[in-house]
């Protein structure tokens, strides 16, 4: 009777053990099968990779490329990144910029043939640097802003905020009349703060639109140059609001707790809008959408949606930054550039 109790002890252990592990394998399952209440349609299994660099120092946003030569803005306000559409060389072009404390950070390059901008919301200006004359031109802006994008030569259409309502529109900016600025009809006053609208603002040179995708909820908006509101148009998710808590600090307004993503990064391509997600469709494997960062592509003239790809991790770590050219995607991981084949993205 001695020898059959700890037998029998055992025994039961054991069985609770297993009893346990089913109970907490039962509830990841639950807790991973949430469902979204949307799919995906993947376009390609995976990309291919055409090439993988990495420079000596952090390139931070693919510009463009002029005349062969592909441009990165790096961490200094004082010098762009240079090199080819093959990522085969390296080169920094120093510029006119004169030492200033305050232009160490918060800034944004654009480039729009010779003409490189570097965007300072804060401050507010924008510096103007000619490549090719090595010269430079400093404007304030009469207004602050929140998010920008160049539209043509000295043109900028932006996000500011109304004094008197507290709400954010868009503006337009011409560096040469800066004393006249065009703002939309089409913003909410209502929205106090702007927290719950805020998002990316990107422009499309193929239909000549600027295009806001939203952060913390579904959907994305088009404007003309003249600032018209040409499409409204929902992502494939079901959110459509997030709860933007907000609380008043001194004068300004601040979010006390920021909410869950529902889009990160958007960029356009040939009247086309690339987004990432940050939601799990029901029809994706959890380690998919982990592992990679996943793209829904959407058209700027209907906003119908036209398919998702993934953008793989490289060691370990998502790509920040994006955007393609010709057919070519461009991911940035840090210091290395990897450079995939999007052939696909031109039969959409």
């Amino acid at each position: 009777m001695k020898i059959r109790k700890p037998v029998f002890v055992l025994i039961s252990l054991f069985i609770a053990s297993f009893a346990i592990i089913g109970m907490l394998a039962f509830l990841s399952k639950d807790t991973t099968e949430k469902k979204n209440g949307f799919s995906r349609r993947l376009l390609s299994p995976s990309i291919k990779v055409l090439k993988t660099t990495s420079f000596p120092v952090r390139v931070g946003w693919l510009l463009g490329m002029q005349k062969g030569k592909l441009y990165f803005q790096g961490v200094s306000p004082y010098e762009v990144i240079c090199t080819n559409s093959q990522l085969d060389s390296f080169s920094t072009i120093k510029l006119s910029v004169p030492p200033d404390p305050k232009l160490s950070s918060g800034f944004r390059m654009y480039l729009n043939g010779s003409q490189l901008y570097l965007s300072y919301p804060n401050i507010p200006k924008i510096i103007v640097c000619n490549l090719e004359k090595g010269t430079t031109d400093d404007y304030t802006m009469p207004k602050y802003y929140s998010k920008d994008a160049n539209i043509a030569t000295n043109q900028f259409i932006v996000r500011i905020k109304d004094r008197v309502s507290q709400s954010h529109r868009f503006a337009k900016f011409d560096l040469n009349k800066t004393d006249s600025v065009a703002e939309d009809h089409f913003s909410d006053n209502k929205i106090i703060g702007g927290f719950q609208t805020d998002g990316i603002l990107n422009f499309d040179t193929t239909t000549k639109q600027a295009c806001y995708s939203y952060y913390y909820q579904n959907g994305f908006i088009c404007m003309d140059t003249n600032l018209n509101l040409t499409l409204r148009a929902r992502t494939i998710d079901t959110i459509t609001h997030r709860e933007v808590k907000v609380v008043k600090v001194a004068r300004s307004l601040t979010m006390s707790q920021p909410p869950q993503f529902v889009n990160l990064a958007g960029y356009v391509y040939s009247g086309k809008l690339l987004l990432q997600s940050m939601l799990k469709a029901d029809n994706e494997y959890e380690l998919d959408f982990t592992e990679n960062s996943v793209i829904d592509i959407y058209s700027l003239k209907n906003g119908d949606y036209k398919g998702s790809f993934y953008i793989p991790a490289y060691k370990g770590k998502k790509a920040h930054q994006f955007q393609v050219i010709d057919q070519k995607l461009y991911a940035l991981y840090g210091k290395t550039v990897v450079l995939y084949d999007l052939g696909f993205i031109g039969d959409l």
